[in-house]
């Protein structure tokens, strides 16, 4: 039996030029469920994520807590407004044009995120996907209302290459079968399992070892 081909995405600036929990954050605000100083707080903790290695665990515990209490539908319902109000309109063409193709070839597509599972949902439709299309960090509900914790632990770095090694395993494919497309040094360890690496607006120092290591850099801007 032939085995699966599965091409994973990251999300934030391999397919979209904005981050999209920062998107939903600005809706939260908009709606009240956060003030405007942790508006002024979250990028600066993004870019520390980014540059400077701060975990994404402390991004979560930060956040969350002021989310207690929300109903899922109520969030589900944010990141649609995020989604349209914000994120549609930056998403990257040469990203979507990729998608496109593989799926016309009878490739699977999967977005694998760090992002909130609701997050990132809006965008997995704009692509075609489905729910099952979508690996990212879940939220705990009780009741469907938010408890304020995650299922599991956030899908990035080596927790993501976990995550995907095990749903690669489930789905009955190969991870030599299957590539993964991101911009960040962060995705290293999952960049390294796949048998097709693609780094896409990469920061520059996953350029630097994508350009010694041989593997195809594709800017998705154009």
């Amino acid at each position: 039996m032939r085995r699966e081909e599965i091409a994973f995405f990251d999300v934030d600036h391999t397919i979209s030029r904005r981050a999209t929990a920062l998107a939903f954050v600005v809706v939260c605000m908009r709606r009240g469920y956060l003030k405007w100083w942790y508006l002024a707080a979250a990028p600066v903790l993004y870019l520390f994520y980014r540059v400077f290695n701060l975990r994404m665990e402390f991004l979560y515990r930060y956040s969350l807590p002021k989310l207690y209490g929300i109903e899922r539908s109520e969030l589900e319902s944010i990141a649609d407004e995020a989604f349209d109000r914000y994120l549609k309109k930056t998403l990257y063409p040469g990203a979507l044009r990729e998608i496109a193709g593989l799926r016309k070839r009878g490739v699977r597509v999967i977005l694998a995120t760090s992002t909130p599972f609701e997050a990132a949902y809006p965008l997995a439709r704009h692509c075609g996907l489905g729910a099952a299309d979508v690996v990212a960090t879940q939220f705990d509900y009780e009741g469907g209302i938010f408890g304020g914790k995650l299922i599991g632990v956030p899908v990035y770095s080596k927790y993501k290459r976990r995550i995907i090694e095990s749903f690669v395993e489930r789905s009955g494919s190969d991870p030599q079968l299957c590539s993964f497309y991101s911009d960040s040094i962060h995705d290293l360890p999952l960049l390294e399992l796949v048998g097709h690496p693609v780094a896409t607006n990469p920061d520059f120092r996953l350029r630097r070892v994508a350009r010694k290591r041989g593997w195809p850099i594709k800017d998705f801007s154009l």
